[in-house]
């Protein structure tokens, strides 16, 4: 009896351990789907999305990410928590910040408890960012030769409030000067410092980056004096304009050491081989901070020379960058009609079964008084009249108001008066040479009667 009881023990448990291997047979692995491949800015953050990952056995999934790859200069793979929502990376949805410019691979697992998936990836392609970082360089300063000059770029920021690195160089030093980039202690820092060895003007630009891109230069000025008495002149830093503006000067960093009142005189060294413009083209070379007419795209250099009324300090040089005006409006014009020209009579004779007529006498007609132009950019504008049909002729085709000579007026037969018609045509051009034309005719009339009515 005992025996068979042992038997029947055995049996069952058997029985049970091949209930147990058939289940985990029949499990199906999950399948994990990462997304879309996504292209962004690297100043944003990735949102990763597993959702559409599955169990055809309806299992609770669990979710792991991880990178497969990354960018030179990334290290989002030597964080201990590169994923922020949430803080982990097993979740369905989780984010991650582009630390670098460039391509990285996420990979997505998924467990249904059982059995794991195999990955997937998305892709994603981090752009530089469209917002750069920008540059502070700080105030201009007026120190003595001899002085200890710190800078200050500490006003810096990013936008994202990314961590930032700082690169110091020097564009323009004075001629007695030895001064280099290399003798500036904390070039890379925001505040680097260097001792003055000279009298003149030094320009130092500050260009900073956050990891992901750099910033546009920012520059600063630093006025150095001594105890000469000589004045030094300050022109400002270098200009980069569009055309067909009045661009400000500013010499207010110009300084003499025993603070007396300044003279300037500003001049214009060179200009683009198309521009007309002068010394005229100033508002006032002799003031501190003039005006000046940009006309056209290219490079021009000025120099500002600066008096205590004793001494004359050295001119000292900045260049003006012109670019074409990214946006311009051409003007508009409108020609309200002319009135008709009374030409008066011609008279007119039979010859067979024709007649032949005189001609009526030229007239002088003034045109341009009915134009109206309208330019929203307020700029200058040059006018060209154009007589495109008639005989005739303008007296001066480049004035908005002028007279025209209409010639040749004939008639054809008695008590019949002739509309002489000349076409006229007006071009506008704006100083950044877009034009507008338009169009106007003027009618002469010239009737004709019987010869032996004079």
């Amino acid at each position: 009896m005992s025996r068979t009881v042992w038997l029947s023990l055995t049996l069952l448990v058997a029985c049970g351990g091949k209930q147990q291997d058939t289940a985990a047979q029949d499990n199906v692995a999950p399948v994990a789907n990462a997304g879309e491949n996504v292209t962004i800015e690297a100043d944003r953050g990735v949102n990763l999305d597993g959702r559409a990952s599955f169990d055809s056995d309806g299992d609770l999934l669990t979710y792991h990410w991880s990178f497969d790859r990354v960018p030179e200069g990334s290290n989002v793979m030597d964080l201990e928590m590169p994923f922020t929502q949430n803080n982990s990376r097993d979740a369905s949805t989780t984010i991650f910040h582009p630390d670098a410019v460039g391509t990285f691979v996420v990979s997505l697992e998924v467990e249904d408890g059982a059995s794991r998936s195999a990955a997937d990836f998305v892709v994603v392609t981090a752009q530089v960012p469209g917002s750069r970082p920008v540059a502070q360089a700080g105030s201009d300063l007026q120190l003595e030769v001899g002085t200890t000059v710190t800078l200050d770029g500490s006003g810096s920021y990013d936008m994202a409030g990314r961590g930032l690195s700082y690169a110091w160089s020097v564009v323009d030093v004075p001629e007695a000067s030895s001064f280099t980039v290399d003798a500036l202690t904390g070039a890379d820092t925001a505040t680097p410092s260097w001792e003055i060895d000279a009298k003149g003007v030094y320009i130092l630009n500050l260009i900073v980056d956050n990891g992901l891109t750099t910033s546009q230069p920012d520059a600063v000025v630093v006025t150095a004096t001594a105890d000469d008495n000589t004045p030094v002149a300050n022109a400002g830093e270098d200009l980069s304009v569009e055309d067909c503006n009045w661009i400000q000067f500013d010499g207010s960093n110009s300084a003499d050491p025993d603070s007396d009142a300044l003279q300037y005189f500003w001049e214009l060294q060179s200009k683009p081989t198309d521009s007309v413009a002068t010394n005229d083209s100033f508002s006032d070379r002799r003031v501190e901070s003039p005006t000046f007419w940009a006309d056209t795209a290219g490079t021009y250099t000025f120099s500002l020379a600066v008096s205590d009324g004793s001494n004359w300090s050295i001119a000292d040089g900045m260049t003006m960058v012109v670019e074409e005006r990214a946006v311009n409006t051409p003007p508009t014009v409108t020609i309200n009609p002319i009135s008709t020209v009374a030409a008066g009579e011609a008279e007119c004779s039979t010859s067979g079964y024709s007649y032949e007529c005189d001609d009526c006498d030229s007239q002088s007609v003034t045109i341009g008084d009915t134009v109206a132009i309208v330019d929203v950019d307020n700029d200058p504008y040059t006018v060209v009249w154009e007589l495109v049909s008639g005989d005739g002729s303008i007296s001066d085709v480049n004035s908005l108001i002028t007279t025209m000579s209409a010639e040749n007026l004939t008639t054809t037969e008695p008590y019949y008066c002739n509309q002489n018609q000349f076409v006229l045509s007006l071009t506008v051009t704006d100083c950044t040479g877009e034009y507008t034309q338009a169009g106007t005719t003027l009618a002469a009339e010239c009737c004709g009667i019987p010869s032996s009515a004079r």
